[in-house]
């Protein structure tokens, strides 16, 4: 097949989960098929990239009126939508499967009307009903009920909708919500679930003498790690906390590390650093207060036999042998960490069961379901 992968931006300019997955999926699928990438970044993987105009990145501190005015300027983009369009002419890929559009607005989608590709696409957040993303205001779900949501859904999903073949998301709740919003027929939306890169794993549970929690990834408020950090504050004194990661929240990080000699603050890691990380805890946490996806970092822990303790928002209940608790609630996250720690034999046979189903978690395994679903669309179109 000819793909064409549209997405805003690329590693090294974009460091977030979606930019890091295209990237990895274009140059596996680019060993079987014939793989260009659209994109607002400057290039950098392996397989053919054309860049394609797009807004600047929004500064995490632009002011309202500033944001206001992006998100206006986001909503669609004449040049971005010659580009895409052009490209495509020349291109004449069997499918485009697109990824995150913010900052190239709904663009991509009107060009892909325009040409009649046959068109896919992974929902890798709620970006097609909600300008922020998130789903949230002040770490509340807002169901999209505010005027910038409505415009996203008017201009953007109708813009998706108007030419989409197939919808694809890591979890069952933001496919159901696309299906709610009318986005797309449930028949012709699925649920693939991510996959992880083989790593060594090892059973849990049969030394808890110092419970230890985990915490890795983005040091953001949407991201629950300041309740993650008030709820270690009535945790026992035997429990131990180890939090990797950068983002807003790092001061605050650092500041309650310095205070309490029972949480080690690591950074961002990578490579051994992280495998280090994974091997030192016991629970992973995923204290999210925004409506998540779902993670990669909790198919990477399933893969190494980790069990997590999750919040109730979005997909983050579907995490497999996962234990709940209600998000912003720090009492709660203790108290859920508590049935796990004090239940030894409980998260020994969570670690267990992960470990025997590594299989199911292995990327290469995802990749061959995205590519049999970009296969049977380009069936469909022919």
């Amino acid at each position: 097949m000819k793909l064409a992968l549209v997405t805003n931006t690329l590693p090294p300019e974009g460091r977030g989960g979606a930019e890091a997955y295209v990237a990895a999926l274009a140059d596996d699928l680019s060993d079987r098929h014939e793989v260009v990438v659209l994109t607002g970044a400057g290039g950098g993987l392996e397989v053919e990239t054309i860049h394609v105009p797009g807004l600047a990145p929004l500064a995490r501190d632009a002011d309202p009126a500033r944001k206001a005015l992006w998100h206006a300027r986001d909503q669609w983009l004449p040049a971005t939508h010659r580009a895409v369009k052009r490209a495509l002419a020349e291109l004449r890929p069997d499918v485009v499967h697109t990824h995150a559009v913010q900052g190239l607005s709904a663009a991509p989608f009107t060009a892909i009307r325009s040409a009649r590709t046959p068109h896919v696409h992974t929902a890798h957040d709620l970006g097609l009903l909600c300008a922020r993303v998130t789903m949230t205001r002040g770490g509340e779900f807002c169901g999209g009920r505010c005027v910038s949501c409505r415009v996203q859904r008017v201009v953007r999903a109708r813009a998706a909708s108007s030419r989409l073949d197939l919808l694809v998301s890591p979890s069952d709740h933001v496919r159901l919500r696309h299906v709610e919003a009318g986005v797309i027929p449930a028949s012709r939306a699925i649920t693939i679930r991510q996959g992880a890169h083989a790593a060594q794993g090892h059973a849990r549970g049969h030394d808890l003498a110092t419970p230890t929690l985990g915490y890795i990834g983005t040091l953001s408020r949407v991201k629950g790690i300041h309740t993650l950090l008030d709820a270690f504050a009535s945790a026992p004194e035997t429990w131990r906390l180890v939090v990797a990661g950068s983002g807003e929240l790092e001061p605050l990080v650092r500041e309650r590390a310095a205070a309490d000699p029972r949480i080690d603050f690591r950074g961002h890691v990578d490579g051994e650093a992280k495998e280090r990380f994974f091997a030192s805890v016991d629970l992973l946490a995923i204290p999210s207060e925004w409506e998540e996806n779902a993670p990669l970092v909790a198919v990477e822990a399933a893969m190494r036999g980790l069990p997590a303790l999750v919040s109730d928002r979005g997909g983050l209940p579907e995490t497999t042998e996962a234990e709940v608790f209600t998000a912003r609630d720090p009492r709660a996250l203790v108290a859920s960490a508590r049935r796990v720690f004090e239940t030894p034999e409980l998260l020994a046979e969570r670690s267990r069961r992960l470990l025997e189903r590594r299989a199911e978690f292995l990327w290469p395994r995802h990749v061959e379901r995205v590519e049999h679903a970009l296969a049977q669309v380009a069936a469909m179109a022919r």
